[in-house]
């Protein structure tokens, strides 16, 4: 549930919080700095196989990694790690765009480590992100998700996400075989929240 007392406005860059697991295990959650390429290479390095194939990007590329700890711009894309002692084990990003007419919406990615599923990882940290959207005055969240990944969108469900469309053939993965995408979306604050100055 989002604490709608909290003001939007918060500095992004000294943004942590700890918390833990359902098993007890202590996290933390933080975005993403370049100091964290080794780190996330390594947490992507073990993704399984069959896995990154359905990936959007190929994580298995440290080029990649190193361009994204390189070009760090939380205004556009602001990753969350989940981190354990000093390990990547989770991560998350909320996409934006500053302008236009999708200003209002986030769209948002999550992967969890293999060895932290099923502990309620996923959730947390995309009930993390739904806050998170909140303090950036986003209305909306959009998550798109290959309709074979149940542990993915069963975690976006229990964080609040519904259903909204099944787009067949929407991707393809790395061996050109097309993906249905579950298209899922959660709301974060009215359409015409009266904090906003609507100019009609």
């Amino acid at each position: 549930m989002l604490d709608v007392s909290v003001r939007p406005e918060f500095d992004l860059a000294s943004y942590t919080k700890e918390t833990r697991l359902k098993d007890g295990t202590k996290i933390t959650l933080r975005p993403m700095v370049a100091a964290d390429k080794e780190a996330l290479y390594r947490f992507f390095k073990e993704v399984p196989r069959e896995e990154t194939r359905n990936l959007r990007d190929d994580v298995s590329s440290f080029l990649l990694i190193e361009k994204w700890a390189s070009n760090l711009d939380y205004e556009k894309t602001l990753p969350i790690l989940a981190v354990k002692d000093g390990e990547i084990i989770g991560d998350a990003t909320i996409n934006r765009r500053r302008s236009g007419w999708k200003w209002h919406v986030g769209t948002v990615r999550i992967f969890v480590h293999k060895d932290y599923r099923n502990v309620g990882l996923g959730r947390l940290m995309i009930e993390e992100l739904s806050e998170i959207a909140f303090r950036l005055e986003l209305e909306k969240l959009v998550a798109e998700v290959p309709d074979t990944n149940t542990l993915a969108i069963g975690a976006f469900i229990r964080a609040g996400f519904y259903r909204a469309a099944v787009i067949p053939n929407l991707a393809k993965d790395r061996e050109n075989m097309p993906l249905d995408v579950v298209v899922m979306t959660k709301d974060i604050r009215p359409a015409h929240d009266d904090t906003y100055d609507y100019d009609f």
